[in-house]
Formats: C-alpha cells, structure tokens, sequence
C-alpha cells in the first residue's frame, strides 16, 4: 500500500485555492488536529500542548462530535486554541453526492462557527470543490503522519516528519484516543523546537 505523506502534487494544482502550507519567510509549523472531539483523546492532546507551552494548534472537529461530547469542545476553546470544520458528519467526498456532501459541510460550519472547513481523508470531487470554496476556506496538508495507523511506530513517523517538516508545514495529527498520538505530538513539539520552529495558528495567519 502506497501512502502518501505530502499531499500530492496533482491534486495541489486541483486545488490551486485550497491552503497546503503557509507561505511565507516566518519560521513556523501549524499544528492541527482532525476527527474530535473525542472523550479522552482531545484532552490528552490539550495536556501535552500546554505542558509543551504550545498556545497554538487548530482542532478540526465534526460536528456530531461537538453536540455529543460538549464537555470536550469547552476544553478546546477554553485554552485558546482554535476550532475548525471538518463536516457534520465525516463523509467521504468521493462516496457523496454533491448535494448532500456540501449539505453536511454547511452543517459542519454552522456548528463550529468556522470557514475553514478541512475534507474528510482529503476527498473531495471537482464539482465539490467548485461548490464551497466560494464560501470556505479549504484546507488540506503538507504533513500527515498517519498516526491512526496502529501499524507504525512513532519511531518511524518521526523519521518522515523530521525528513519532510519545513518551513509553514501543516501537519495533521488526530484526537480520537489514538494512544500513540500524545508520545508522537511530544517528539513532534521537541523536534520543531531543536530546529527553531514557532507554533502558528492558520486560521489567523493563512
């Protein structure tokens, strides 16, 4: 199986608008976070960034999550960090009508109050795309370490992430309890520290 950590130069002339990577000469990565807010994981997530004193990181959440986990939006938003769209539901793009995929964004951003709106597992069609980038701001990755994937080692994630982290990187990491998550975002945050990196927020510098 072929993965892909860079998200593909194809798709990023398809999605010429959508935001990769922050341009621009500040030394900064932007630390963000997809599928919450989850029971355990966003909290354990919010532990290790503030011990880390990392005041900045987006949380891309899914609406669903929000109305039934409540406690664990307040955990997000009472620290300072940001919230983000990731659909009400997290539908796949290209297994949805067009119809009912923007539905379930629109959905997604009336609860979490943002424009910036990330497609689940990157999947979005054409027509899609056309569709909410009039009234989104789409966002993808520069960075995703696959850390859902209980067959890799954090060991080898930060090989990947020390040989492709560059300057206005985003980097996706999840909140869903993953048990590695936590150690990975630890060796992460040190890593960009050793290298000089600040942490920024994209939805204030994009």
């Amino acid at each position: 199986m072929v993965r892909f950590y860079r998200f593909p130069g194809p798709a990023r002339l398809l999605y010429r608008e959508a935001i990769f990577r922050i341009p621009g000469g500040e030394h900064k990565i932007y630390i963000t976070f997809d599928d919450g807010p989850t029971p355990v994981g966003t909290g354990e997530i919010i532990k290790v960034l503030k011990q880390n004193e990392v005041a900045k990181a987006v949380f891309f959440c899914n609406g669903s999550n929000i109305l039934k986990y409540p406690e664990e939006l307040d955990k997000i938003t009472k620290d300072g960090y940001s919230l983000a769209n990731h659909g009400y539901l997290h539908m796949d793009g290209w297994k949805s009508s067009r119809q009912d995929y923007i539905s379930n964004c629109r959905k997604g951003a009336e609860i979490t109050g943002s424009l910036f709106y990330r497609p689940p597992y990157g999947h979005i069609t054409n027509n899609q795309y056309i569709d909410l980038k009039k009234t989104m701001r789409l966002v993808f990755w520069d960075l995703l370490l696959h850390d859902y994937n209980i067959e890799l080692s954090n060991d080898y994630m930060m090989l990947k992430a020390e040989k492709l982290i560059r300057p206005g990187s985003v980097i996706v990491l999840h909140d869903k309890g993953n048990r590695s998550t936590p150690e990975l975002l630890n060796r992460i945050i040190d890593m960009c520290r050793t290298k000089g990196y600040g942490f920024g927020d994209l939805t204030s510098d994009a």
